[in-house]
């Protein structure tokens, strides 16, 4: 079996700025509010004593800086799980994919059902300089939504998405010249 690959850092950063977009829009309140303490406190004053108003400023502060730490912590241990969670490799008769922490899942391609791959962009994702790679195999309906490819990553680095598919292309059609012109079989198909 070939050598277990990731999909690129870039992937890790892909997922890092989409889940602690909530955490740094947090913080950022959370220093508005530090800035803004002593008219708050001013403003709260008029309803409760100024030893309570101090304590609620103080602790609504502390409370959106732990929760904005919390969410940027969770969101860089989410995005470093799904980073580390799907590997490939490329063998002699096969596209290998592992996903997966907890429940772990193996598919393996072989590469004479391999029948197109498709590298796709929106422009978020040329921005940070990943693509979505689909790897549509014999049997598979591309139209069929509910039976999704085991072939698609969501997210991939594109240069390694173009180097992956230039090796697969390859591969498939040196395994289809193998299967066509094998004399040993006897037969051409």
């Amino acid at each position: 079996m070939g050598t277990q690959q990731k999909l690129g850092i870039k992937v890790f950063y892909y997922y890092l700025s989409k889940r602690i977009f909530v955490g740094l829009l947090l913080l950022l309140v959370s220093l508005v509010v530090v800035s803004l303490k002593d008219a708050i406190v001013s403003k709260i004053v008029l309803i409760f004593p100024m030893s309570v108003s101090v304590a609620v400023v103080s602790y609504l502060l502390i409370g959106l800086f732990v929760i904005s730490i919390l969410f940027i912590a969770g969101g860089f241990l989410i995005s470093w799980l799904d980073y580390i969670s799907c590997t490939f490799a490329l063998d002699e008769q096969s596209f290998n994919i592992k996903r997966g922490i907890f429940s772990k899942k193996e598919v393996s391609i072989p590469y004479r059902q391999i029948q197109d791959i498709s590298i796709e962009q929106t422009f978020y994702n040329r921005m940070m300089g990943v693509s979505k790679l689909v790897i549509l195999t014999a049997g598979n309906d591309n139209n069929d939504k509910t039976g999704e490819s085991e072939g698609i990553f969501e997210v991939i680095d594109s240069k390694i998405a173009e180097q992956m598919r230039n090796d697969l292309l390859q591969r498939t059609s040196v395994q289809m010249t193998r299967e066509i012109k094998d004399p040993s079989l006897g037969e051409v198909k």
